[in-house]
């Protein structure tokens, strides 16, 4: 037997390419403690923004800081709007990341359509396109403006792609907009129930109106973006809220669960909010990059003990 190390493989000794940071479900409001929309998991509302500093404490911190940080949406939470504040709170959790020293990529999720609507955000620093990479003579790797997605480069041979998971949706549209109605209508035809939020009796339960879902415009967009990277060999990183396999419940519409990229070929791909959205023990996770060759060798590798170990949770509490 050959016991020569594999090139490839990644040993203990292995020094990483670079590192970013990933947050998610902030869900800031100047609440008291209260509960998820089920009523089967404690929320700190207020509490939610000392993760938040502590988080970026840990990053400004580290001797090799992070080359940027993503944050996966919810950022604030909806009760913000019940009480008029969603600016205020907004602003409030900016004001903090200004205090990082990485650039912050932004991502949308379902609570900020319940404060603002996609107009506003588009409008808002929480749209970040700005810091998206341009590809010389591949004008079809541009995203179009009806979707708020993009890529970019934050190491050679590394590419992150952001997807607007409420592309296809009725939270944050105009309900007069010809979009809005073929969203309700889509809804409808897959959910009965008069409490469109509510998935009892569907076969098909991530049709709920907190969810929503990917155009054919940015799913041929993503393909493109995917095949530049495959022919040109590039490690892809894909960040979405939500973008999970399980509950079906927070699946995105019609049904993708979990690889949008497959008809591209690729296979060095991986998708964060997966990772975040699976593990449920914390909202921030650091991960050190280290040369491989595929995803599945990513997979084989960094088993589940030694995922664990190189990511830092922030406890709930």
């Amino acid at each position: 037997m050959d016991d020569k190390p594999n090139p490839g493989t990644l040993s203990e000794s292995s020094e990483p390419l670079f590192s970013f940071g990933v947050i998610a479900d902030i869900q800031y409001a100047d609440l008291e403690d209260g509960y998820n929309f089920h009523g089967s998991r404690r929320r700190y509302y207020r509490h939610s923004l000392l993760h938040l500093r502590g988080a970026i404490e840990h990053w400004n911190e580290e001797s090799s800081a992070p080359c940027c940080v993503l944050q996966l949406g919810d950022i604030i939470d909806g009760y913000n709007a019940q009480y008029k504040a969603s600016e205020k709170s907004l602003e409030l959790v900016m004001s903090t990341f200004q205090t990082l020293k990485a650039p912050v990529h932004h991502t949308w999720g379902n609570h900020e359509f319940y404060n603002f609507s996609r107009d506003y955000l588009t409008n808002s620093k929480l749209n970040t396109k700005f810091l998206e990479d341009h590809i010389v003579h591949h004008p079809e790797t541009m995203p179009s403006e009806d979707y708020y997605a993009y890529h970019f480069v934050p190491f050679p041979k590394f590419r992150f792609i952001l997807l607007d998971a409420y592309d296809l949706s009725v939270l944050g549209v105009d309900q007069s907009s010809p979009k809005y109605q073929q969203c309700l209508q889509m809804l409808r035809e897959h959910n009965p129930n008069t409490e469109l939020n509510s998935p009892q009796g569907l076969s098909e339960p991530q049709f709920v109106q907190f969810n929503g879902g990917f155009s054919q415009e940015q799913l041929n967009w993503l393909n493109e973006v995917l095949t530049f990277s495959d022919t040109n060999q590039e490690k892809v990183v894909i960040a979405i809220f939500p973008f999970t396999l399980r509950p079906l419940t927070v699946c995105a519409w019609p049904g993708i669960t979990g690889t949008p990229w497959r008809s591209s070929g690729l296979t060095s791909a991986w998708c964060v909010s997966l990772l975040v959205t699976l593990m449920m023990v914390a909202t921030l996770r650091i991960l050190s990059v280290c040369t491989m060759s595929t995803w599945k060798g990513l997979l084989r590798q960094l088993r589940t003990a030694r995922l664990l170990a190189q990511f830092m949770s922030i406890l709930t509490k």
